[in-house]
């Protein structure tokens, strides 16, 4: 195969945009090592940027392009899963904490939703784009699985996710230190139930014991809303 068959091969399938999706990924990584981990200049912030420049200046839709990515997606479920392990880690810790974390989820979810509602609503925005702020602190495959179901436009919601979790790694480590919050419990699951996965991957940063709570908040966070939200939704409609 010569050279021109072959990147005409990559420019024609689904190839080239999980090349780009990985190669941006992978330049981020380089990056954020170079800059001593400046949080401004995280991977998946560096390649969200990248990806969405290369979208842009192409004019592919992000439906096209989430068809060809497809399969890093798919797993995105084995990677939420493997964050079991530092869960088992710390699970006695997570006992001693159990009802504290219980209270925390319930009032900082339902805190976090209205919040983000009310400003849609008092600026005017339409009901399919309030409905997918809702889904704005739960992992992306769990928003796209539950802004289906009530009627939001799935597309929009990931965006929302995606925004949430930048802003969330952006900013937690500074309002960390302004509020003088020390123990990674805290810091862990306060990332976990904002800021999703993202937020764990900064999680990671801190400590074990606060990847394992952040990854605790991310899957409460993401069951609880993917079960009550389209009931809710359901009753008030």
């Amino acid at each position: 195969m010569n050279i021109d068959a072959l990147v005409e091969y990559i420019s024609t399938t689904p190839l080239l945009w999980l090349l780009i999706t990985l190669g941006s990924f992978k330049l981020g990584i380089i990056i954020y090592e170079k800059s001593n981990k400046n949080t401004l200049l995280q991977p998946i912030i560096v390649a969200y940027f990248l990806i969405m420049g290369a979208l842009v200046v192409s004019g592919v839709s992000y439906q096209e392009y989430f068809k060809s990515v497809e399969i890093i997606h798919f797993f995105l479920g084995p990677a939420t899963v493997a964050l079991a392990l530092p869960l088992y880690n710390n699970l006695k810790h997570i006992k001693i904490l159990f009802i504290p974390i219980l209270i925390t989820l319930f009032v900082a979810g339902v805190f976090s939703i209205v919040l983000a509602v009310s400003l849609l609503w008092v600026l005017g925005a339409q009901l399919p784009t309030i409905l997918s702020m809702t889904t704005k602190s739960i992992t992306a495959p769990i928003a796209i699985i539950t802004s289906e179901k009530i009627g939001a436009i799935p597309s929009l919601a990931v965006g929302f996710v995606i925004i949430t979790g930048i802003i969330g790694a952006l900013l937690g480590t500074t309002i960390f230190k302004m509020l003088n919050i020390k123990h990674d419990t805290s810091k862990g699951f306060a990332l976990g139930v904002i800021s999703h996965g993202i937020g764990t991957a900064r999680a990671l940063e801190i400590s074990e014991k606060a990847a394992a709570f952040s990854a605790l908040a991310m899957g409460l966070s993401g069951i609880v809303t993917a079960i009550f939200l389209p009931l809710i939704i359901q009753i008030f409609s």
